[in-house]
């Protein structure tokens, strides 16, 4: 337990502010995540009390407060004034959204979002003028249905612009907006479909609606998102091409910082980058951190940035594999660590259908090798692409073979979602099983034995499902 006491913060603020939401009074949820954290610390001093229990529980007891002060104050508080904007700013951030499109404009006085037509089309780096009136962000009707305020606080913006006259004043082509815009040209106008759609996914957390929809029939919507998976592969290259010594990790967090900023700065992104560098720091002090540690502590200074990352579906998801994944990989069995994939869609099913209604069966067979085949074809294709990128006569040779692999890897998944045609539901069922699944793997990574996590993992999936 001594090993991992950021998980124990982390749960107590999650608890916090996960009552809180269902209106219970903050003495009270205060008062539940400390004697959460307390069961924990006690039910797992079962076969005796571990070295240091009593330092981590206060410092447990120490970041509870904390959230209770600072985040729960701040998801609560009062919505802006409407006033009337007119500003330079710059596009920090554009998507589809329904049959418009959206962006996020940054400007001296705060971060605003402005709905636009499809016809309106702002890049990420433009330089604009803006004028309009600024409201708050609306808040959903009831716990569950969409929250408009919760998504884009998770990503920054202050409010919203209503009707606004927004003017292009110029390109942006510095910093790392204007590389993302850089790379992104090149990407689409020097490669073909597959290639075009997977890198944009990985490099700048871009999407192509048609490859989406097809990773989505395969149930492998996760590896067009920027995770865990992707940092690890950048981290990985790194240290294949930089020989050990002295700058190979300082080297090595730089490059990783910016393909995390380059890639959109995710929450997800930004949990594994935050992850891996505890793992640095851990290593260059000498200390190296539980990966469980890490990932908690990864989620927790997240939390506290912004709160509102908790509400965010990518967060949940990229938090609850990469709990799991450490647990399942610290050394405990390899048993376990094959059936991975299974027991990540298990445990994040209930999540996935109580957003999109349900899940693909075929993705728990698909992602068996998607993984592991992804963590090759991603960093293989990158270097197919440069030459073509790089505008060498002859590089789109290059180009079209990682097009045959994504081609090739295309028939394959197809062939099997035909095969597997099944979808799972949403049910209290799922949900409660994803839940205490979940609870009962990372009890285990905490040190308890099988039979104890499974007795309380039960309990705290009723618990937390019911409520």
């Amino acid at each position: 337990m001594a090993g991992a006491p950021a998980f124990l913060a982390l749960a107590a603020n999650c608890l916090l502010l996960f009552l809180d939401a269902r209106g219970v009074p903050l003495p009270a949820s205060l008062g539940a995540a400390l004697l959460a954290a307390m069961f924990i610390v006690l039910a797992g001093s079962l076969d005796g009390i571990p070295p240091r229990s009593v330092a981590v529980f206060l410092l447990v007891i120490l970041f509870t407060l904390a959230g209770a002060v600072i985040l729960v104050p701040r998801v609560h508080r009062g919505d802006l004034e409407p006033f009337h904007l007119s500003s330079a700013g710059t596009v920090l951030y554009e998507r589809p959204w329904g049959r418009g499109r959206v962006i996020l404009i940054g400007t001296p006085r705060g971060k605003y979002v402005v709905h636009l037509p499809p016809s309106s089309l702002f890049l990420e780096g433009d330089r604009v003028q803006v004028d309009g009136v600024v409201q708050p962000l609306e808040k959903a009707a009831k716990e569950g249905d969409f929250d408009e305020a919760r998504f884009w606080k998770a990503k920054g913006a202050d409010g919203k612009i209503r009707r606004p006259d927004i003017r292009l004043d110029g390109e942006g082509r510095a910093g790392v907006l204007g590389l993302r815009r850089s790379l992104r040209e090149k990407i689409l106008m020097n490669l073909p479909p597959l290639m075009r759609g997977h890198l944009l996914a990985a490099l700048l957390g871009g999407r192509d609606p048609d490859l989406a929809e097809r990773h989505s029939a395969w149930g492998t919507s996760h590896l067009l998102a920027v995770s865990g998976l992707h940092t690890g592969m950048v981290v990985l290259v790194i240290f294949l091409l930089i020989p050990a010594g002295p700058f190979r990790i300082p080297a090595a967090s730089l490059i990783m910082w910016l393909y995390v900023l380059c890639a959109g700065a995710s929450a997800s992104a930004l949990r594994a980058g935050l992850m891996i560098q505890a793992g640095f720091i851990g290593r260059w002090l000498g200390r190296p951190s539980s990966t469980l540690n890490a990932v908690s502590a990864a989620g927790l200074f997240l939390l506290f940035w912004r709160p509102w990352f908790f509400w965010d579906l990518g967060w949940r998801l990229s938090m609850t594999a990469a709990l799991i994944l450490s647990c399942l990989f610290s050394g405990r069995g390899k048993g376990s660590r094959v059936t991975a994939p299974v027991l990540l869609w298990l445990a994040t099913a209930g999540m996935v259908t109580g957003v999109f209604g349900s899940v693909l069966v075929a993705g728990m067979i698909i992602n068996f090798l998607a993984v592991p085949v992804f963590t090759v074809l991603l960093p293989l294709s990158f270097f197919l692409a440069v030459p073509s990128l790089a505008g060498i006569p002859g590089g789109w040779i290059l180009a079209e073979a990682g097009e045959g692999l994504y081609y090739a890897w295309g028939q394959f998944a197809d062939l099997t979602a035909s095969l597997v045609p099944w979808e799972a539901p949403y049910s209290g069922l799922l949900s409660l099983s994803g839940v205490a699944l979940t609870a009962y793997l990372v009890l285990a990574g905490l040190g308890f034995r099988r039979l104890h996590a499974v007795l309380f993992a039960v309990p705290i999936a009723l618990f937390l499902v019911l409520l």
